[in-house]
């Protein structure tokens, strides 16, 4: 190539990523470090000016390194200059809480490094020949201050420099060498299956134009359209064409990332080159019982940043798939930390599959892919209908009373300062209840903030600092460093009050609570959304679009599709039975809807799924289902199943068997299943998915006014009800039978809602006395 490629990085950045070395370690360090060593840095900074005639502080640097055809420029600010007669002095400030007398020349060569690497590129640009390094430590406690001097020539400094600039090249040139054998099969790769399925084409064609566009792109695609392959594909190919620069797969299911997987391997036979990795939460990933993420406590935390820069270029060499089971491979090989490792190797790659919390949520958003660089980002965001929840529980946090007393029984007596905040704070929401006992009522909403409670959670994180730091191991420190966490939480969700929220006060016998909650979180969504380089928002069930549109953070300006099925409709049998399923009136009406599911299970023998409105309404009806026919060829879903519980629900659903399964609608079994062929032959859904009546879903529909009613209950029970439909048939082969039991489907707003390719017949059933 002779085109020259120019890339930027900062002082700090080189010497970080080069020499960086140590463990990984996630106890409590002060949240206050970075303001603190601004302090020190101002201090003796001002200090210096009074004592130095010619003193700059923050002083940019520059310099650019070549090598072939990479062009590398590198900058940053010295924090000091002193210019003394013949000498020049560049001074490099560090905070610490430490005893100075404890503190030798060699404490940390990272310290040095960066002071190092500012003189040589002085030199360079004021062709000096020598100069002098001065590494000086800030107590924060005493304000002493503790200097090292060393005289370098030119000559030693370049030797050093560029002993860490080759190191770093060598990750660019790397990465090009990639990046050209990437793009070559881009350029020859070709769809991976021999002919379209219907509406697959225009759906890639579509996807394809609006990366060209840079656009944002919501689209409902059904399943068996092949949704998965026909948006990573034209976005790989617009990846090779240099649209963007690596491509986000967001999801909110593990069972949807696998899919996704499965799609890059398809890619990966036909010699696709292009790296991708699967972020997994820690949580999950842990090879531990308890993630302890620390080097007393976990092998694969110790020494990790020594090891991390050998092992990613080991692997790179000779692998491009990063997925679940080949990250936990190799961090048990090379003794790292699996989560970690993923993390890393993102920067190394052009795809990315992780869960929507990673691009959206400002407590664990992955700053080094969505804020440093998310303009290079192609977001594909799949099963988008559940967004809208998930992103309003992302902007959303509540305080409890009750841990207000649990911290104030804790430090108590022990840390007065502390305790003098936290008991402030428990009588700010004493005050803040009686507006409750005022009106006389259990809860109370209004668009406004509590400020000086927050001014006080404020004082509370800046107090708790340093009790956090030095009171590892103690009694209560759980207790104290969540409601730490919490109040950060609650304050970063204040941060973001505006208009689309309002802060709920709820009371009870036990608890008091104040919760800041996004009615809306579309502006939020909007800014991650727009920011990339484009967005493409697609899923089986994004219909009506428009309450999508209007809440994940389209605009007018927005591209929108609506894709048919591309099975047979006639694969599908599709009936429904008007009986008043209300809530005020189910009761009354269960022995008719046991007859109902009864004589429709028993039409055609096979599999079934009967998906309920709750679980309150589930247990009862299949109590009284038993009661009246037996338990033989039944089973029921109990509340909070784990994943083996729920595999062992699943595997009932075989073919030959005669099972009916009692489930809820909106549940795990609704989403995320695959029970192709005759492993689930027909589904009934009582009711019409409407989520439980609540103080929440109230306000949404007061904020939304006349769309209120249908953004709040009827738009999102839908969704429940079309993607538990969507169990039934998962491949052209399959047919079916759906049976909806509700005599609210008469209505035109609900005919308009439902997919216009199921053709609706009446049930007829005599009800047996």
């Amino acid at each position: 190539m002779n085109e020259k490629l120019l890339f930027k990085e900062s002082v700090r950045g080189i010497v970080e990523y080069v020499l960086k070395s140590g463990s990984l370690d996630d106890r409590f360090v002060s949240r206050g470090r970075a303001v603190d060593g601004t302090i020190a840095h101002g201090k003796l900074q001002k200090d210096n000016t009074l004592v130095y005639e010619d003193y700059e502080k923050e002083v940019k640097l520059q310099y650019e390194f070549k090598r072939e055809n990479i062009i590398l420029l590198v900058e940053g600010r010295a924090d000091g200059i002193i210019k003394e007669k013949d000498n020049i002095i560049i001074e490099e400030i560090k905070s610490t809480y430490m005893d100075l007398s404890y503190l030798y020349e060699d404490y940390n060569l990272l310290h040095w490094a960066q002071g190092k690497f500012y003189g040589y590129i002085y030199c360079i640009n004021n062709h000096i020949k020598n100069i002098t390094i001065r590494l000086s430590y800030f107590n924060l406690n005493t304000d002493e201050v503790r200097s090292f001097d060393h005289v370098y020539t030119i000559e030693e400094l370049e030797v050093f420099v560029y002993e860490l600039v080759n190191k770093y090249l060598e990750t660019l040139s790397l990465k090009e060498e990639f990046k050209d054998k990437r793009d070559k099969s881009i350029k020859e790769l070709k769809f991976p299956f021999k002919t379209y399925r219907k509406g697959q084409r225009e759906l890639a064609v579509s996807c394809y134009s609006n990366i060209r566009k840079k656009g944002i792109l919501f689209a409902q695609a059904p399943t068996g359209i092949g949704k998965t392959i026909s948006t990573i594909f034209p976005a790989i190919k617009g990846i090779g064409e240099g649209r963007g620069e690596k491509i986000i797969y967001l999801t909110a299911k593990t069972i949807t990332r696998t899919v996704a997987e499965e799609a890059y391997i398809k890619l990966f036979k036909k010699d696709l080159k292009f790296r991708v990795v699967t972020i997994t939460a820690k949580e999950k990933i842990c090879l531990n019982d308890e993630v302890k993420c620390n080097p007393d406590d976990c092998i694969y935390a110790k020494d990790y940043f020594s090891k991390i820069n050998d092992v990613i270029n080991d692997l790179i060499k000779s692998n491009n798939k990063f997925f679940r089971n080949e990250i936990i491979k190799y961090a048990k090989k090379y003794k790292v930390c699996p989560f970690e490792l993923s993390l890393d190797l993102s920067n190394w790659c052009d795809g990315v599959i992780c869960d929507y919390n990673y691009a959206f949520d400002p407590r664990v958003r992955l700053k080094r892919i969505f804020e440093d660089r998310n303009e290079d980002n192609i977001l594909l965001i799949d099963e988008a209908h559940n967004l809208v929840n998930r992103a309003r529980e992302m902007y959303s946090c509540t305080l409890e009373k009750s841990k207000v007393m649990v911290v104030n029984k804790v430090i108590k007596g022990k840390v007065p300062n502390l305790y003098k905040i936290s008991n402030s704070i428990n009588k700010e929401m004493i005050h803040i209840r009686r507006e409750l006992e005022e009106i006389n009522k259990s809860f109370k909403y209004h668009n406004e903030q509590y400020k000086d409670l927050i001014k006080l959670l404020r004082a509370f994180i800046n107090e708790a600092d340093s009790y956090l730091v030095k009171s590892k191991g103690t009694d209560g420190y759980e207790e104290v460093l969540d409601f730490y966490y919490e109040a950060r939480n609650f304050i970063a969700a204040s941060e973001l009050y505006d208009k689309e929220y309002t802060t709920i006060l709820k009371s009870n016998k036990n608890e008091f609570t104040i919760k800041i909650f996004c009615i809306n979180p579309a502006k939020n969504l909007r800014q991650v959304l727009k920011s990339a380089y484009s967005s493409i928002i697609f899923s089986a069930t994004l219909s009506p679009v428009k309450y999508y549109v209007d809440l994940i953070g389209g605009d007018e300006e927005s591209f929108k599709l609506r894709f048919d099925s591309p099975f047979n409709k006639e694969n599908l049998s599709t009936y429904l039975y008007p009986l008043d399923m209300r809530y005020v009136n189910r009761e009354k009406n269960t022995d008719i809807l046991c007859n109902v599911i009864n004589n429709f299970i028993n039409e055609k023998k096979g599999n079934y799924m009967v998906f309920m409105p709750s679980f309150e309404y589930l247990n009862k009806v299949y109590a009284r289902y038993i009661e009246m026919y037996g338990e033989e060829g039944t089973i029921v879903q109990e509340e909070n199943l784990t994943e083996i519980k729920k595999e062992k629900f699943l595997d009932n659903f075989n073919e030959g068997n005669n099972i009916t399964g009692f489930t809820v609608v909106g549940g795990m079994f609704s989403e995320g299943v695959d029970l192709p062929g005759d492993k689930l032959i027909g589904a009934i859904i009582v009711g019409v998915g409407f989520p439980m009546v609540s103080i929440e879903n109230n306000i949404i529909s007061e904020y939304f006014e006349a769309n209120g009613f249908d953004y709040s209950y009827t738009y999102p029970g839908i969704n429940k009800v079309l993607q538990s439909v969507g169990r039934v048939i998962r491949t052209e082969y399959d047919t079916g039978r759906i049976l909806l039991i509700d005599r609210r489907y008469l209505s035109t707003k609900y005919k308009l809602i439902l997919p216009k390719e199921w053709e609706i017949k009446d049930y007829k059933f005599k009800c047996k006395k």
